[in-house]
C-alpha cells in the first residue's frame, strides 16, 4: 500500500529489459481493464504504482480486481507496439559540457564516441526526475562515466547526458549531475503538451548524429 488510494506492485528486484517489458505489458493491461477506477499508473524499474478512485472502490476490492487481472493473463511480447523515437543530436564540445573530459577519460576520438553512443537503441526504463525525462539504457561500457561529483546548478534544455550505464535528455533547463555530451534541437519541454506522453516505459530511443549546420537549422541554440 502506497497511500490511502494507491498500491505498489513489485514484479522483481533486478532491473532488466525483460522485467521492463513485463511492467509495460501490465501497465497497459491494467489501464485498459480498470480505466473507470484508475487515476494514474506510474511504472518504474521494478514496480508499478497504481492510484485509484476511493469513491468507486475500496482498497480490498481494488486489490482483488488487480490480482485477478495479473493472474489471468501472461505477458505477450507483441501485444503492444512500442515506439522507436529518433532524437537528433549535435555532438561537440561547444554544447557537450563534459564531452572533452569524457573523451580523454576513455581515450576515444569524437568520431569513435559518436559511433558508440548513436549505434545503440536505448530502452526507456523509467520516466522521472522531471516530466518527460526518460531514463534510457544501457550505455556501452566503453563510454560509461559516473555522475559528476559536483552537480551543475543549470543545464540547458536539450542537453544529452550520460550517468554510469544510463543516458538521457534534459527536457528543460535544470540542475543535474550527468555528463553532458551533446545537445538536441528537439523541443521536449512541456510547452508542447504532447511531450507528457512522448516517452512510455518500454519504448526505445535512437540518437541520430547531426552536424552544427543541421543543428542550427533545426532551431538549436549554442
Amino acid at each position: 500500500m502506497a497511500g490511502e488510494n494507491a498500491i505498489i506492485i513489485y514484479f522483481g528486484d533486478r532491473v532488466s529489459s525483460d522485467l521492463i517489458e513485463k511492467i509495460s505489458f501490465y501497465t497497459q493491461l491494467l489501464t485498459d481493464e480498470l480505466a473507470e477506477l484508475i487515476i494514474d499508473v506510474v511504472p518504474s524499474y521494478t514496480s508499478l504504482m497504481v492510484s485509484y478512485k476511493l469513491n468507486l472502490v475500496n482498497h480490498d476490492g481494488f486489490c482483488q480486481q488487480v490480482e485477478q487481472i495479473l493472474l489471468s493473463k501472461s505477458v505477450v511480447s507483441d501485444s503492444y507496439s512500442f515506439k522507436v523515437i529518433e532524437i537528433p543530436v549535435y555532438y561537440d564540445v561547444d554544447v557537450g559540457l563534459d564531452l572533452e573530459d569524457l573523451l580523454n577519460y576513455k581515450n576515444l576520438s569524437l568520431a569513435q564516441f559518436i559511433e558508440i553512443h548513436s549505434s545503440t537503441k536505448y530502452l526507456v526504463y523509467a520516466i522521472g526526475f522531471s516530466p518527460a525525462f526518460a531514463f534510457l539504457g544501457e550505455v556501452d561500457e566503453r563510454i560509461r562515466k559516473p555522475r559528476l561529483q559536483n552537480p551543475r546548478i543549470k543545464i540547458p534544455a536539450g542537453s544529452v547526458g550520460i550517468a554510469d550505464n544510463q543516458t538521457a535528455v534534459y527536457p528543460a533547463n535544470s540542475s543535474g549531475g550527468w555528463n553532458i555530451i551533446g545537445k538536441t534541437p528537439m523541443d521536449l519541454s512541456l510547452d508542447n503538451p504532447e511531450n507528457l506522453t512522448r516517452f512510455i516505459v518500454g519504448d526505445h530511443v535512437r540518437f541520430i548524429p547531426i552536424d552544427k549546420q543541421q543543428y542550427l537549422s533545426l532551431g538549436g541554440l549554442l
